[in-house]
């Protein structure tokens, strides 16, 4: 600095800078660019888990989560005819707490019977139909 010289600061304009002049494939070259980089953002933190363990996580039917797939925000891998699904179970977290507020069908909750397992079978307290026409509270046939 120079004693008795005043200097002058000028603040930035955007506007009287030189302007660049990009052509549309230019533009359209970094818009892809950034596309790809936020896409890749996105799914590195992001879970994506497999029906059965969604089903597992919420306590609700394996065949309700494939049947709601599009609305829990299915992830198809692959581009076949059956692709695998993941779901991201924060998705399905908002999706299923506006089935909780009555917004959409209810989940049905997990029975608990393995796969395999005929149903009807164990203690669940409900009566079954008799086999050969005579139920367990029917006297026996008399002689």
């Amino acid at each position: 600095m120079f004693w008795g010289t005043r200097l002058s600061f000028r603040t930035y304009n955007p506007m009287a800078s030189p302007r660049i002049k990009l052509d549309p494939q230019a533009v359209e070259a970094i818009a892809r660019r950034v596309v790809e980089i936020l896409e890749r953002r996105e799914f590195q933190g992001r879970e994506l888990v497999d029906a059965a363990e969604l089903a597992r996580r919420f306590g609700i039917e394996r065949s309700w989560v494939y049947s709601h797939a599009i609305e829990l925000g299915a992830v198809k891998l692959g581009s076949g005819p059956k692709p695998r699904l993941r779901f991201d179970p924060q998705i399905a977290a908002r999706v299923l707490r506006r089935v909780g507020d009555g917004s959409a069908a209810d989940p049905p909750a997990r029975s608990g019977k393995r796969a395999g397992q005929p149903s009807g079978s164990g203690g669940s307290g409900v009566r079954l139909l008799p086999i050969n026409g005579r139920g367990e509270n029917d006297p026996p046939p008399a002689a």
